[in-house]
């Protein structure tokens, strides 16, 4: 199988457009062009076709043509430049949409058309797409917006290129997953290592790459609520309020699994773990994929969670068919676990979700419970782990102690969270992860108060530090 590509539109797609330019410093980027092609770069090559009909009028030449185009391909990293110089009257075999250079790079590049992507402002770029069985993204930049009445080829329609990559990064996302890949995705908590939760290979592969127990359950993704009664074999009225008033969000819900659910992903047990991602394009993917996506958090199993695409490529670089890179996440800590399959609701898992806003909503007292029956994500002692070694101080003590470790010859450091604890926990891992770049071979951690989203940081900073 050969890897699919993107063929780019020039003008008015990547640059904008200015005419006939002969100067290839006259090509300026549309904005967020380097950060769209960015997203796709690992999962895509990228070509520009490009109609130059300016050559045959000679306002400019050929050679002014290639000399933009390859300022652009060498900003870009485009593997190669298809230009058509004809005008239309021309009758030529290779104006778009023709498929002509499509065909060639499918000949000389071993492009897979079927699962390539044509991106551009102007119908003929999505002729083109449907003239190979390609998907299509018409952008209203350029000249897309004047031209839209024209567009009769059925395609996505956004507005800018940095929409476009998002489209394409979310349907590729889902067709990994539908194949039985490895997808890293980006939550509003942390980014999750996902497979397609009914696809008992993929999902025992989650286990492989991380070296995760495969009795330490995982928890199922789903685009809505309505999917509640399809993955959960009872569905009590609590479990609706909550999900009516916290999803999407960082909420997971223990409910008894249906009959869909594989053992695999629940470890053996009669429960499933269930929430709705507030990340929109965790979202999109989940809308474009159709089912349940299982899902840990993307890393090595008991290290610190990633909160990045960067910190997923530097623990899973090789182990994983594809990140889907949408920034850094905005909790920064991962859900809260409530069990719902006993008489009273309780917390198994202190997360983005506060034990004051639950209580709020069920209208009774919610408690944590470190133990029991029910097994679920985060509940193992030791987890949250960087390779040095966490102490545990209150936030006064914190650099004092770090200071007196230095004097004993410690490679010592200090995190203390001064500001909100939303603050703290949007910044928890990256902080942790900043100690082991460091070298430091141990932190003395001030642990905040425990209200709020404070019990959460607690929670991680206690079993960061049990070893």
């Amino acid at each position: 199988m050969g890897r699919p590509a993107i063929f780019w539109d020039r003008d008015g797609t990547l640059i904008e457009d200015r005419g006939d330019i002969a100067d290839p410093s006259e090509a300026v980027l549309m904005p967020r062009t380097k950060e769209a092609l960015a997203r796709l770069r690992d999962a895509f090559d990228f070509y520009i076709v490009t109609n130059q009909s300016g050559v045959a009028r000679r306002t400019i030449t050929r050679e002014q043509a290639e000399s933009v185009n390859a300022r652009v391909a060498r900003e870009l990293d485009v593997r190669n430049v298809y230009t058509c110089p004809h005008r239309a009257e021309d009758a030529c075999e290779c104006r778009k949409p023709k498929p002509f250079f499509l065909r060639k790079a499918e000949r000389e590049h071993g492009v897979d058309l079927a699962r390539s992507w044509v991106v551009g402002d102007h119908p003929s770029d999505a002729e083109l797409a449907a003239a190979v069985g390609a998907r299509a993204v018409y952008v209203l930049s350029g000249h897309g917006g004047k031209h839209r009445a024209d567009l009769k080829t059925a395609c996505e329609v956004v507005d800018e290129i940095g929409a476009a990559a998002e489209h394409i990064a979310c349907a590729h996302a889902a067709d990994t997953l539908r194949a039985g890949g490895l997808v890293a995705f980006p939550t509003e908590t942390v980014y999750g290592l996902g497979a397609d939760a009914e696809n008992e290979a993929a999902v025992r592969r989650i286990f492989a790459v991380k070296g995760r127990p495969e009795t330490h359950p995982l928890i199922v993704h789903v685009a809505g609520g309505a999917a509640l009664d399809g993955w959960a074999s009872a569905v009590p009225d609590v479990a609706r309020r909550l999900a009516a008033r916290f999803w999407p969000g960082p909420l997971t819900m223990i409910l008894r699994r249906a009959a869909r659910v594989p053992d695999a992903v629940t470890g053996g047990q009669g429960t499933v773990g269930l929430r709705v991602p507030a990340h929109p394009m965790a979202l999109a993917m989940l809308k474009h994929f159709g089912g349940g996506v299982a899902a840990p958090s993307a890393n090595r199993f008991g290290r610190v969670s990633p909160t990045t695409a960067q910190h997923v490529r530097g623990d899973l670089l090789g182990d994983v068919d594809f990140v889907l890179d949408g920034g850094a996440c905005a909790v920064g800590v991962e859900s809260t676990i409530v069990d719902l399959t006993g008489a009273e609701p309780a917390i198994l898992r202190p997360g983005g979700v506060t034990r004051e806003a639950l209580e709020a909503e069920v209208g009774r007292a919610v408690p944590v419970r470190t133990g029991g029956e029910v097994r679920a994500a985060g509940m193992l002692t030791s987890h949250y782990a960087p390779r040095a070694e966490v102490v545990l101080a209150s936030p006064d003590e914190a650099e004092p102690r770090a200071a007196a470790l230095r004097a004993q010859g410690r490679r010592a450091t200090s995190i203390v969270f001064r500001g909100s604890a939303e603050e703290a926990a949007h910044g928890l891992y990256a902080a942790l992860r900043e100690v082991d770049a460091g070298g430091f071979d141990v932190v003395v951690v001030g642990v905040p108060d425990e209200r709020g989203l404070g019990l959460a940081i607690a929670d991680r900073l206690r079993k960061a530090a049990h070893r």
